[in-house]
């Protein structure tokens, strides 16, 4: 599977020149963008591994194949459908980041322990780790009630934006059926997969009730088939592929780039 975007671009420079006379020292804000733009790569980079396993031919590394035909079939589609709710989860929780990325980098104060605490400034190890799991605590989607990006535009217009490109961006994706799947995968079940189903026959039996009325049948739910939700599975890593490519990477370098236009971060971090 080839994308046509590289995520590792998206890494701060690997090698740093900077003389040490007048350099800007690292702030907690310096510090918290770059821990958050390196956790958000390194979850993208674990979804385009799942996404490329979708592909995979080495099947004796994942199960022992049999003389049957359908069942080597069955077992690849089901190792391939762990490969793709494994994705799916990963670019789920790229997006999520994001929302995090942005509010520990626009964010100016954090009640901690009761005490409203500065981010500006250098803080100890301990004191930085806390503050920032403290704040992590407080970002919510872009749309909830309660999510501080408003407050923050008004009172940190500097990072309006950024947050305007997570609201944009939240507001084509979160109705999407990646973000419905994705959602379904993690509260309410597991889904059927087409490909998988037609593998497994048809039902044992068939139940209908008659309306006396109108003659009209209905047919009576006695398969757990009749009520999962099913879609298909090669349908599925198409749509998270062309997500990726065309959608979630141009988001990501968008957002990591205007905020680095904003924080300027020390060349020390």
């Amino acid at each position: 599977m080839d994308f046509r975007t590289d995520i590792f671009s998206l890494e701060a420079p690997s090698s740093k020149k900077f003389d040490l006379v007048g350099v800007k020292m690292p702030t907690n804000i310096d510090v918290y963008f770059r821990a958050k733009q390196k956790e958000i790569i390194d979850q993208y980079a674990a979804a385009r591994i799942f996404m490329h396993e979708t592909e995979t031919d080495d099947w004796k590394h994942w199960f022992n194949e049999v003389e049957d035909k359908t069942a080597n079939d069955a077992f690849k589609f089901i190792f391939t459908s762990y490969f793709y709710e494994s994705a799916l989860m990963y670019y789920n929780i790229v997006v999520d980041l994001s929302w995090v990325l942005c509010y520990i980098s626009a964010e100016f104060a954090c009640t901690q322990k009761g005490n409203r605490v500065d981010f500006s400034g250098m803080k100890s190890i301990e004191d930085a780790a806390e503050l920032l799991r403290s704040a992590e605590n407080n970002v919510t989607a872009p749309t909830a009630e309660s999510n501080p990006f408003g407050y923050l535009k008004m009172m940190n217009p500097n990072f309006s934006p950024a947050i305007d490109i997570i609201i944009s961006f939240w507001d084509q994706f979160s109705s999407t059926p990646i973000r419905r799947k994705y959602n379904f995968c993690k509260h309410k079940g597991k889904p059927a997969y087409s490909e998988i189903e037609k593998l497994r026959g048809g039902r044992l039996m068939g139940f209908y009730v008659e309306k006396r009325s109108t003659g009209e049948k209905s047919q009576i739910a006695s398969d757990i088939r009749d009520v999962q939700f099913q879609f298909s599975l090669k349908e599925g890593i198409e749509e998270l592929y062309k997500f990726d490519d065309e959608f979630l990477f141009p988001y990501i370098r968008d957002l990591l780039n205007e905020l680095e236009r904003v924080i300027q971060p020390s060349p020390m971090v």
